[in-house]
């Protein structure tokens, strides 16, 4: 069942089914606190550690923080994943975590608390469980659905790295996630456009291409409201949006001397890695790069390799690093091709997947897949969590819950029993 906006056209629909009332806020309470125990059960990394504190040797952004409280932007040592220019170091990342970190070393100079990331990371399954009870209506199949995005996805070992590496790449896409999932909570629930500001700024500054989820930011702003509230409401998005300009442009000028030189390129000199090499060569942003971004990104099957054991010959499949294919490691998914038609035919869902195809396509374009991403696809998760919130109302629908229960369930054997594996024997 779907209800009419009543803030919208007559002829306009909501992307969601009615609430039942009959779901009582214990049931919700008790679905959310169901879906953190899976996320602590299922979780190996330590979570509790209060010893340990980020530092450079992690996370260059805790170091571009600490310059900050002593009015540098440049880093006291070059590390990995850093830009020289002018014989100074920076970082070149999006300066979310910075931001974060800033706010904390000032009162905890050594470094940022391991405690922080671990906020971070639990956000992110009981926002997944917010997002997808409101898309179904039900607690019990919002928590199903949040379970199988946050353990049954690429979302896991990215939750899982950034609390064991801390390393600003797997640190980024855990924030881009929490943006990305607040703004589609506002977008399908409340519809308060400082909400999905909110949620932009956080996910635009931790990965740029999320800045592409301004689509239906700006849709919602304009037409889920009275008319005497249109441009205030789009003032507000705009000052959002602006925010990430200033704050991301702002700083590459400062650093790099132009707002839109990030400094990515400059990561590349000195090194003879291939990634470095392949960039040098056609361009960090080319056609070139978009067959081998297809392949990885769709299909990225298992790799087969010839290994020597105790003496004996052997035929292994081990996943490769480069990236694997979305669609058949979390096969729920595929309701997408299913739906796309029913997808398409609901204009509320219409600037949602604009979003998607803008991030997907220029993600096609880039130098490198995500790599090192061993048996997952960790730049799927630009774009994942809006793929499966238009899934979600129709893929618990009659006969299709008990196949959406079985591709789930795929995903968590994928994900916890075979990826664990350093490999599997063919013969």
């Amino acid at each position: 069942m779907v209800k009419v906006s009543n803030l919208d056209s007559p002829h306009a629909v909501a992307d969601r089914p009615e609430r039942p009332t009959c779901v009582s806020r214990r049931e919700v309470f008790l679905s959310g606190l169901l879906v953190l125990i899976a996320f602590l059960t299922l979780n190996q990394a330590r979570l509790w550690n209060p010893q340990r504190t980020i530092t450079i040797q992690e996370n260059v952004q805790v170091a571009e923080a600490q310059a900050w409280w002593v009015g540098r932007l440049d880093l006291p040592e070059r590390k990995w994943d850093t830009a020289l220019k002018d014989g100074r170091v920076y970082s070149y990342f999006p300066p979310m975590f910075t931001l974060l970190s800033a706010a904390i070393v000032g009162f905890c100079p050594d470094g940022v608390p391991h405690v922080a990331l671990v906020i971070l990371v639990v956000l992110v399954p009981l926002l997944g469980y917010m997002l997808f009870y409101q898309a179904t209506g039900s607690a019990r199949w919002g928590m199903v659905l949040a379970v199988g995005f946050m353990a049954g996805s690429s979302v896991w070992p990215e939750l899982d790295l950034t609390l064991v590496t801390a390393k600003p790449y797997h640190v980024n896409h855990t924030l881009a996630t929490i943006g990305l999932l607040i703004i589609l909570i506002d977008y399908f629930g409340p519809r308060r456009v400082w909400l999905a500001g909110i949620g932009l700024f956080i996910a635009a500054t931790s990965r740029q291409l999320t800045v592409m989820f301004a689509i239906p930011i700006l849709y919602m702003a304009w037409t889920h409201a009275p008319r005497t509230q249109r441009w205030r409401r789009l003032g507000i998005a705009a000052c959002f949006g602006a925010a990430v300009v200033v704050v991301s442009l702002g700083l590459n000028a400062i650093k790099f001397g132009h707002p839109l030189v990030t400094g990515y390129q400059l990561n590349h000199q000195g090194r003879d890695d291939i990634f470095a090499r392949e960039a040098r060569a056609h361009g960090i942003l080319s056609p070139h790069w978009v067959p081998r971004n297809l392949y990885y990104t769709n299909v990225g099957l298992p790799q087969i390799h010839q290994i020597l054991d105790a003496g004996e010959a052997k035929t292994i499949l081990r996943p490769n690093n480069m990236g694997t294919g979305i669609w058949w490691m979390t096969p729920l998914l595929l309701w997408f091709w299913v739906d796309l038609r029913r997808i398409v035919q609901r204009r509320e869902s219409l600037p949602i997947l604009l979003g998607v195809l803008a991030v997907f396509g220029l993600l096609m374009f880039w130098h490198a897949t995500g790599a090192d991403q061993r048996g997952y696809n960790r730049y799927s998760l630009d774009y994942l969590p809006a793929l499966l919130v238009l899934i979600a109302p129709h893929a618990i629908v009659g006969w299709r819950r008990w196949v959406t229960l079985a591709m789930i369930a795929w995903s968590l054997i994928y994900f916890h029993v075979l990826l664990p594996m350093p490999h599997v024997r063919i013969w």
